[in-house]
């Protein structure tokens, strides 16, 4: 028997159990390793921090999904692999064993190490829907990230408290122009759009100490806050570099174009806890885990069996479409940019298709 450990419940790994539904070896065990038995979809956050969506509306359930295709489901945090005895080892000391093992456990927030105690950050994603609650409500919200992550809940946060009669008093604060890494027309569109629909946002400024009441920022200007929802860069888990494993500069796990482990032909990964050797600035995105999932079950499928493994090739552009809240989207694809009712409807579709698909296989 030959036991396949997934770890993370990302959305490459979502389809690798999905075809175990339909592919699985007969010598095959396939076991699910995960912190929560819920997985949540960040595509729809900004909806559901906007009451657009519930809680059920925007999470798979793991367990059920692994239940009726067969996998086991394991609810562990791993913090040790050791490659050499090919073992995983758990928080509270289980010891699971692996003929060929897979990460995709996302990546964490790059919080400053003296604002650890006063912000709050929604990674790993099962702590989201508690951290969204303390601070939607608040007299004074406030967003630090001016990314694609950061834009859109500020956006959404806004859009709630009008809905409730609250005073818009969210603030944004990004150390560049928003959506900086979209390219200068998206930047200056999406940022018309914050004056539009009147979101208070601060560019160009870092935010250097936050205190009970209030953030300070590099200008040392004193803006009112009452939770700091902090959405800055991605942060490598520490299991790989602690582990020993093959690195890159920051910690994430470093593959070849293959998604294996640079130093273990056993050890593969996907999603945005990876770096690919060949692709060393491509963005930690969740449009390339979706589709690194078809070529990183292959790939596990023929290294169990000693086939070809096959090379994963990033797209070089892909439609991202942003919240603005009211039923409203930005759509950004190069240099082609559009805003309104239409892209709010195409991601609606694109994230439902997407729920539904995994959840049809469970309910």
């Amino acid at each position: 028997m030959k036991t396949l450990v997934l770890v993370g419940g990302g959305h490459a790994h979502l389809h690798c159990l999905e075809q175990t539904k339909h592919e699985l070896p007969e010598d095959w065990q396939v076991v699910l390793i995960s912190p929560s038995s819920y997985q949540y979809y960040s595509g729809m956050f900004s909806g559901y921090t906007e009451g657009v969506y519930t809680l059920e509306d925007i999470r798979i359930n793991l367990k059920r999904l692994c239940d009726k295709i067969g996998a086991l489901f394991v609810e562990d945090l791993i913090h040790t692999i050791d490659p050499e005895k090919k073992e995983l080892k758990g928080t509270e000391g289980d010891v699971y064993h692996y003929d060929a093992v897979s990460f995709d456990i996302g990546s964490q927030t790059a919080i400053p190490e003296t604002l650890q105690e006063q912000v709050s950050s929604i990674k790993p994603n099962y702590r989201f829907p508690e951290q969204l609650a303390q601070l939607r409500d608040s007299a004074y919200p406030v967003i630090v990230g001016g990314g694609a992550s950061g834009v859109e809940l500020a956006f959404s946060i806004l859009s709630w408290r009008k809905k409730q009669n609250l005073p818009a008093s969210v603030a944004l604060f990004s150390s560049t122009s928003l959506l900086s890494g979209q390219g200068l027309t998206a930047s200056k569109k999406i940022e018309f759009i914050a004056q539009q629909k009147s979101l208070p946002f601060f560019t160009e400024v870092l935010v250097q100490a936050v205190d009970d009441f209030s953030v300070i920022t590099s200008e040392g200007r004193s803006y009112p806050q009452s939770g700091v929802l902090w959405l800055t860069g991605p942060k490598s888990s520490e299991l790989f570099r602690l582990s020993g494993l093959p690195t890159d500069d920051d910690g994430f796990l470093l593959v070849n174009d293959l998604l294996q482990s640079v130093g273990h032909r056993d050890i593969f990964g996907a999603g945005d806890c990876i770096t690919i050797d060949r692709y060393p600035s491509l963005a930690k995105n969740g449009v390339y885990a979706v589709r690194q999932g078809p070529i990183l079950w292959k790939n596990l499928k023929n290294s169990l069996s000693s086939e070809r493994l096959l090379p994963f090739t990033p797209q070089k552009r892909f439609v991202s479409i942003l919240s603005t809240g009211g039923g409203e989207a930005f759509l950004s694809y190069g240099k082609q940019v559009l805003h309104g009712k239409i892209p709010w409807k195409i991601k609606q579709h694109i994230d439902g298709k997407f729920m539904k698909h995994y959840k049809d296989l469970y309910e």
